[in-house]
């Protein structure tokens, strides 16, 4: 049997992969350029976009090297100095390690942000910290952070000479003798139509791997989720004098984010009521609120307020919510809420109104109002509500009729 004649081209694949990376590398560098606005403020949806086309290149550099391991490129026209052909040869394997180091320096680079701004891949697979970064006091990663930013960088201008070396060197042999060179990497689209040696393999390899490395790292976050909005579910409470119809009631709360409005809501919580408007003075109220449960609508935001500045769910499942000392107001009724987030314990003015509807049930609409600061809510990132407003507006909705009429 005849050996197979040789490979003129790369494999089709490797050339998908090959534009594929330069494109993404093309849209990092772009998107560097526009990440902070003209008064220096970060562009947080141009954050977010560079980081994920940043852990995207990580896969495709996975699936790359190992569809090269199985499909060796095309040997170098036999013109080629040998110096030259080590040349390439190294600028290829500086060329892999840059495309790990890199994301990889980003990923640390995020951990260890004071900033602690969760990731969301092209705003919907949320994106874990790299391990134990986070966990690292405050004092160590404000020390790490910068060292980690300037190797970064360094790495980013080493990519960007081998870059310039790369392209030079294959318009230098494209135009001299041993021509050919550039075109083994075009695609069969623009005239090239000379099949490898051999056939391509390793396809299951490559992908499966990459697809496993997004899998590994961005399922378990989503698994534990899963499981802690399940066990973490409040039981219903034992109602004293009301029961309430939770379909129908709600507490929400409202800011601010970078100048535009943000809603939210608890979807799961419980409340004991005891509620006389002869004995005011007697009234309490006990609510149970799974913090877990707090949903925007915006994946961005419900994984930031898992985060540990935040409602720290890996270690706080819970807020509780006492009121008491209730008395009457010319708009309705204020009482006392004494409310326990992460073991900070404040009370603040709840205020509210009563109506009675002709089914049996009695509304109560209020509202107050939290300052994030007393409950260490985001303190690290952002102590002097630059970014979320200081202040978030609470509203609650609760439709109940008597126990025991």
């Amino acid at each position: 049997m005849s050996e197979p004649s040789p490979i003129s081209r790369y494999t089709s694949v490797a050339i998908a992969l090959h534009w594929l990376t330069v494109l993404a590398l093309a849209g990092l560098i772009i998107l560097a350029q526009l990440m902070y606005d003209p008064e220096g403020r970060p562009v947080e949806w141009v954050f977010q976009l560079h980081k994920s086309i940043g852990i995207t290149l990580l896969g495709l550099v996975i699936a790359r090297l190992l569809w090269r391991a199985y499909n060796s490129p095309p040997p170098l026209p036999a013109q080629m100095k040998p110096v030259e052909k080590k040349a390439s040869h190294f600028v290829h394997i500086g060329f892999y390690g840059l495309l790990i180091l890199i994301p990889l320096s980003g990923w640390a680079m995020v951990s260890l942000s004071p900033f602690s701004i969760a990731t969301v891949l092209y705003g919907v697979l949320p994106w874990p910290h790299l391990p134990l970064l986070p966990d690292l006091a405050l004092t160590v990663r404000q020390a790490l952070y910068p060292l980690v930013k300037e190797t970064h960088e360094l790495l980013v201008w080493a990519l960007i000479g081998l870059l310039i070396a790369h392209i030079a060197g294959a318009i230098k042999h494209e135009l001299s003798a041993e021509s050919g060179v550039l075109k083994r990497m075009i695609p069969k689209l623009f005239g090239r139509t000379e099949p490898p040696a051999r056939p391509a393999r390793g396809a299951f390899i490559a992908f499966g791997s990459a697809l496993a490395f997004f899998t590994l790292v961005s399922a378990p976050p989503l698994l534990a989720t899963a499981l802690q909005s399940s066990s973490d579910r409040l039981a219903p409470a034992v109602q004293t004098s009301w029961q309430i119809d939770y379909s129908q009631s709600y507490i929400r709360f409202t800011g601010e984010h970078d100048g535009s409005a943000f809603t939210g809501e608890f979807e799961d919580w419980t409340a004991d009521i005891i509620w006389s408007d002869e004995t005011l003075e007697t009234n309490q109220a006990s609510v149970t609120v799974n913090i877990t449960s707090a949903k925007t609508g915006d994946t961005l935001y419900d994984t930031t307020l898992k985060a540990a500045e935040w409602f720290d769910t890996a270690n706080y499942k819970h807020a509780d919510i006492h009121l008491s000392d209730f008395m009457k107001t010319e708009q309705g009724y204020q009482g006392a809420a004494r409310l326990n987030i992460k073991e900070n314990i404040h009370t603040l003015p709840f205020h509210f109104t009563l109506s009675e509807h002709s089914d049996g049930q009695t509304v109560m609409i209020g509202n107050g109002r939290i300052n994030r600061a007393q409950f260490n809510l985001g303190q690290d990132s952002d102590p002097s509500g630059d970014w979320v407003s200081p202040e978030i507006e609470v509203a609650v909705k609760l439709v109940a009729s008597a126990a025991n009429p």
